[in-house]
């Protein structure tokens, strides 16, 4: 039976120290050159701007809330250096860890065969974008080539490194203004942890697997929105948010142990029912997609 969506960065934190002799040794390297280079920003932040930015708080704040907000900004631009500099390391560990979670799970993931893929591009996609199952899907856009369209409609959270950092300010705001860091940056954060499961594993095309994350959204914002926090732990945040790729491996680990088709696996059965739209898009009286 499968765990609350929301928990399974939860089990991914306590399956990465259960196995830590398969998993460290993909991380370990990558986690000390991360502290060490946090470390020196802090360092070299601290002893140049330190004073300058107290000055600069000072201007629009509290005198009693300069220093404290000071240091959180410090630290704040000390995360965002060390997510750019290290972006790429870091989808190549949670990678490495992503395929041996699966491997310790026993769990061998299957392609889409063709009546799946069949089933996405005929019957999914076209409900999304809110045109009738009826309709070929050449009728879908006229004048624009389908995939492309497709791939622009289906499409949302781009640029999650950017969202990231342009939101990270909001933790200035207590408790509020963390929570609604967590939830801009649920749907990306859980979307990007699964794309090596769907696009590589899977093979899906760039729009099959933008529709089925759509399709799943709740289940990604409450995914995300654990994930999104934990990277918000003092101390931890580079462990947890390496952990959070162990947990996104077990959520797929479990669809994969779930018997039947894509349909059963992925909990999409609803979209095999009836024609209508369950997306964000609609179809205009011209044959064409809108927003809504």
């Amino acid at each position: 039976m499968r765990v609350p969506v929301w928990s399974y960065p939860v089990e991914g934190f306590y399956f990465f120290f259960r196995h830590g002799v398969r998993l460290w040794p993909h991380v370990v390297r990558f986690v000390v050159e991360v502290i060490a280079a946090a470390v020196g920003i802090l360092f070299v932040l601290f002893y140049s701007t330190f004073l300058s930015q107290r000055q600069f708080v000072d201007s629009f704040l509290p005198d009693w809330l300069g220093f404290p907000a000071a240091i959180a900004l410090i630290i704040l631009e000390t995360a965002a250096a060390v997510v750019l500099l290290f972006r790429f390391r870091l989808e190549i560990a949670q990678h490495n860890l992503f395929i041996t979670t699966l491997a310790i799970s026993n769990v061998r993931v299957e392609p889409v065969t063709p009546d799946e893929r069949e089933w996405l591009q005929e019957r999914l996609i076209p409900q999304l974008v809110g045109v009738p199952t009826q309709a070929p899907m050449k009728k879908i856009s006229k004048k624009k080539n389908n995939q492309k369209y497709l791939g622009s409609v289906l499409t949302e959270g781009k640029h999650p490194i950017m969202r990231y950092i342009l939101t990270l300010p909001l933790n200035f705001i207590p408790v509020v203004g963390s929570v609604l860091f967590c939830w801009l940056n649920s749907f990306p954060t859980a979307v990007g942890l699964h794309e090596h499961y769907y696009v590589e594993l899977k093979g899906l095309t760039p729009e099959e697997f933008s529709a089925v994350v759509h399709a799943k959204k709740p289940q990604y914002q409450h995914f995300g929105f654990t994930a999104s926090a934990f990277s918000l732990v003092p101390g931890f945040d580079v462990i947890l948010i390496l952990t959070n790729a162990v947990g996104a491996a077990l959520w797929a680990a479990d669809m994969e142990k779930t018997r039947g088709s894509i349909k059963s696996k992925w909990g999409l059965e609803k979209y095999d029912k009836g024609g209508r739209s369950y997306g964000t898009f609609r179809a205009s009286s011209s044959g064409e997609s809108s927003h809504c």
